[in-house]
């Protein structure tokens, strides 16, 4: 049975929509039909363990892996067939990708150069896209003068600055330290809440897709499990906080799904 996460943040359509979207590895089934919704402007956190599918769902999303059925529509254009660099979604990953032998502003720039905007244009959008994201004085650095969080940035800047239809962030933060990740965390979130651009994170950090996410899905064996929303806007406060949780879990869970596994389930954080 196909579960599905539906519109949520407004009546608008779908920025992006995913239909019965399946996925198997030989005898291993990777994403089991799966249908959501991701609503305008909504940050949309997949959550699971390692193994359930998120990950796999989020590149047969941006056609870095071919579905084996099921639909990928995005602003109500199907696209399931449509090459990578025709789709205008963005992409981060854990890795941070930088061309080493490019300086800040080139590898923001990157994009925009592939797509053949011109300098008189180009340089004003990439600088705009350093000062949000507080890199304007470095952009003649290379990366490798830049910390681990700097350089994150600088991925993200290079992901936004071609204005995608939906960012697709795939564990972005996972390889940066405790302290420098939940910094990220409120720099991401301030990124999206500025430019209002819709943002699907994948993560297996239940308290960094608590704080945020508009909404969360839960992910397991391929297929959701629980979706739901945090019921209290988390604050700074809570994003610093390193013990766990607890209060209630999810109000709901998607139709026809099985019980999330207690040691994996989901909390709310309590309010500060």
């Amino acid at each position: 049975m196909a579960a599905s996460a539906s519109p949520a943040v407004s009546g608008a359509a779908p920025a992006l929509s995913v239909r019965r979207l399946r996925k198997s590895f030989g005898p291993v089934v990777a994403v089991d039909d799966v249908s959501l919704d991701a609503a305008p402007g909504e940050f949309l956190s997949l959550l699971g363990p390692s193994g359930c599918g998120k990950s796999t769902l989020l590149r047969m999303i941006a056609g870095l892996v071919e579905a084996d059925g099921g639909q990928v529509v995005l602003a109500g254009e199907d696209i399931t067939r449509v090459a990578v660099h025709r789709r205008n979604l963005g992409l981060v990953f854990q890795s941070y990708a930088l061309f080493p032998h490019m300086t800040v502003f080139e590898n923001v720039a990157f994009g925009l150069r592939r797509r053949g905007v011109g300098m008189p244009e180009l340089a004003p959008r990439v600088e705009r896209m350093l000062e949000l994201v507080r890199l304007g004085p470095l952009g003649a650095r290379p990366p490798r003068e830049l910390s681990g969080g700097q350089q994150q940035r600088v991925a993200l800047a290079r992901a936004l600055v071609t204005e995608p239809r939906v960012l697709l962030l795939d564990e972005p933060l996972s390889n940066l330290d405790a302290l420098l990740r939940d910094e990220m965390r409120v720099e991401l979130k301030r990124l999206q809440e500025r430019l209002g651009t819709t943002m699907i994170f994948v993560t297996h950090d239940q308290a960094e897709a608590l704080i945020l996410s508009d909404r969360v899905v839960v992910m397991e064996a391929g297929r959701v499990e629980q979706i739901g929303r945090p019921r209290k806007r988390a604050t700074k406060a809570v994003a610093g906080r390193r013990s766990g949780p607890p209060a209630s879990s999810l109000p709901s869970m998607a139709a026809g799904s099985r019980s999330w596994p207690p040691p994996a389930r989901i909390w709310y954080p309590a309010s500060p």
